[in-house]
């Protein structure tokens, strides 16, 4: 398969590292976005005025039905088309590059259907891609595991070891998820009288039926979404999982995740509901103590799990690859007792030291940033960047339909 990925790259159907490099150098913001917001930290309100003047050129961060998109690849690639064939007017170019979360099998597709059909595709640049979701403890002043997700370009979806290896992380993970879902059910089923169930956990976060991913952040939601939900309207006509989709600027907020959930349960319900009584507290509380065990600890991070150094040192092993660090101002760094500059500069520092030549962008133009605080770290990322030469990248991380959106739902 190395030599059917190379012998596509040489008949200039799918984008060489060289010629992605090259590319990507010369783009700047306007580049990565389709247009401006019309509401600084709503999510979706560009006004497409660099898109209507040939002006997005790139989205290097998108999502099919592979993880957690809405949207088949093929479609994906369509609308990357026309965007392409449209940029051809104002002399422009479009490059896209599916990155499903801890699976290939998005850009397997992108890049069978891309060079099976070049009649379809004539104007696209197609670059192949991934996002990984690692674990990092090993920075300075650290109280606890944060996660980093890992752009990698340019790789063959093919390699074996790069597919073991994400086969291997998704089979544990999975085999964890269902292991604590079980002791939610072994400890919980007398208390609340019905189960927890790994299809219901889905639906409000895809990725963990298919081992992606996080376990403890889909089971918070899960649990807490449940509970309530079962406790306040059990016999509505609408599952629990609705609120969250609905009101997710909601969870924004730093307050506990079931106390959120229920202000968004009383916005979708429309009228306001009782204090959450404590034995209903108590459950909540117990499922957490439960769920939390499966996450990776400063001292331990389960075999399931990726950490950032071994994973950024095993992309760099590869023929093929690049790497970029994802949404960097989306880490979590609260815990990390330092100033922003100094916590992205070790992690760079590692990236850099991990990864080598490979380990040579980040996501600097990120197009779905919200919020004041996480858009208040952008220049302490950027000095940080320029210490390592790392070179910037960007997308939209698309979920839904377009590659010119990013919310799912729609």
């Amino acid at each position: 398969m190395e030599n059917k990925y190379k012998k596509e790259m040489e008949c200039d159907r799918i984008t060489t590292p060289e010629e992605f490099k090259k590319y990507v150098s010369k783009l700047s913001k306007i580049n990565f976005i389709p247009g401006t917001r019309k509401e600084k930290y709503v999510l979706d309100s560009h006004d497409y005025s660099n898109l209507k003047k040939g002006l997005y050129e790139a989205n290097l961060h998108v999502h099919t039905l592979n993880s957690d998109g809405s949207a088949t690849t093929e479609r994906l690639l369509l609308n990357a088309e026309a965007i392409a064939k449209y940029n051809s007017k104002f002399n422009t170019h479009f490059m896209l590059s599916i990155t499903d979360h801890d699976t290939l099998e998005g850009t397997k597709e992108a890049f069978e259907i891309y060079k099976s059909h070049p009649e379809k595709y004539s104007h696209l640049k197609l670059t192949t891609g991934l996002e990984i979701s690692t674990v990092e403890n090993k920075l300075e002043n650290q109280k606890s595991p944060v996660a980093i997700h890992l752009l990698t370009y340019c790789i063959n979806p093919y390699d074996e070891t790069l597919n073991e290896f994400l086969k291997k992380k998704s089979q544990l993970k999975l085999k964890l998820t269902k292991e604590t879902i079980k002791e939610l059910n072994k400890e919980l089923y007398n208390d609340l009288g019905y189960e927890f169930t790994l299809k219901e956990a889905s639906q409000v976060h895809e990725m963990i039926a298919k081992g992606f991913d996080e376990v403890k952040r889909p089971l918070m939601k899960y649990t807490s979404g449940k509970i309530l939900h079962h406790y306040y309207i059990k016999d509505s006509d609408f599952s629990y999982e609705k609120p969250i989709k609905t009101y997710k600027q909601i969870f924004k907020s730093s307050e506990p995740y079931y106390k959120l959930y229920k202000k968004a349960l009383e916005q979708y319900i429309g009228y306001s509901l009782p204090p959450i009584p404590e034995h209903i507290e108590r459950q909540i509380l117990k499922a957490k103590s439960i769920y939390e065990k499966s996450h990776p600890t400063m001292n331990t991070i389960p075999e399931a799990f990726a950490s950032f150094e071994e994973t950024v040192e095993l992309i760099s092993s590869l023929k093929y690859g690049y790497m970029s660090v994802a949404h960097p101002a989306r880490t979590i760094i609260r815990n990390i007792c330092d100033t922003p500059e100094n916590i992205f500069t070790n992690i760079f520092k590692n990236f850099k030291q991990s990864g080598g030549e490979k380990a040579c962008f980040y996501e600097k133009y990120y197009g779905s940033y919200e919020g004041e605080h996480t858009l208040s770290l952008l220049p302490a990322i950027d000095k940080a960047a320029e210490k390592f030469n790392l070179k910037p990248t960007g997308g939209l991380d698309s979920h839904g339909k377009d590659i010119i959106t990013r919310c799912p739902y729609t």
